[in-house]
């Protein structure tokens, strides 16, 4: 596997906007970004809720940092000038199998701009072309279409369903497993 080098890594998403490892001083900014953005996010989001204190973001920021350090995780924050706007990672890396899934998340006035795709497009790259990875998977509810669009809009093939297989806000959700390899990225040339 290629070097991985976590540390700091930042990517421009076009003029405005740019993916940043979280620092242990975001906590405050990802538990406002989270209240503010919280009826959007609730339906499909198992993490979000509505009595979170700033004391569990803290905790979240200190894990992202721990991943990161460990190279068993990598997230970013997407800011737009200055502002948390969503966030988007690798959820883990098999490094056994080269596989590694990418999550994601937007605020509420930010969805329909293209920025998670072209987010998603920056990760894949990256996963290919500098971690070594071989496959990169997403997974969301098959009722989360803006989720799901994403995916098939980036050449992923939709390789099956897991029926009632996630408990979202009290309620049971279909997941998608969308998988894309690193001969088919290369192959569409889809690249950033």
């Amino acid at each position: 596997m290629a070097v991985r080098g976590f540390a700091g890594r930042k990517f421009r998403i076009g003029e405005e906007a740019e993916l940043r490892q979280w620092t242990k001083s975001d906590a405050e900014t990802v538990f406002e970004a989270a209240k503010k953005n919280y009826e959007h996010l609730q339906t499909f989001m198992e993490w979000i809720k509505p009595d979170h204190s700033l004391d569990d973001y803290q905790k979240f920021v200190d894990s992202e940092i721990a991943g990161s350090a460990d190279m068993k995780s990598l997230g970013f924050g997407i800011f737009s000038h200055s502002e948390l706007i969503g966030s988007i990672g690798f959820a883990y890396f098999d490094d056994a199998a080269k596989v590694t899934e990418i999550g994601y998340w937007i605020a509420a006035t930010e969805e329909g701009k293209g920025i998670i795709t072209k987010a998603c497009q920056i990760l894949i790259d990256f996963a290919f072309n500098d971690l070594g990875m071989n496959r990169v998977q997403i997974r969301c509810a098959t009722a989360n279409s803006r989720s799901a669009a994403i995916p098939e809009r980036l050449g992923f093939t939709k390789e099956g369903v897991q029926r009632l297989h996630i408990i979202r806000n009290g309620k049971l959700y279909d997941f998608a497993i969308y998988g894309l390899l690193a001969s088919e990225w290369q192959k569409a040339g889809l690249k950033v």
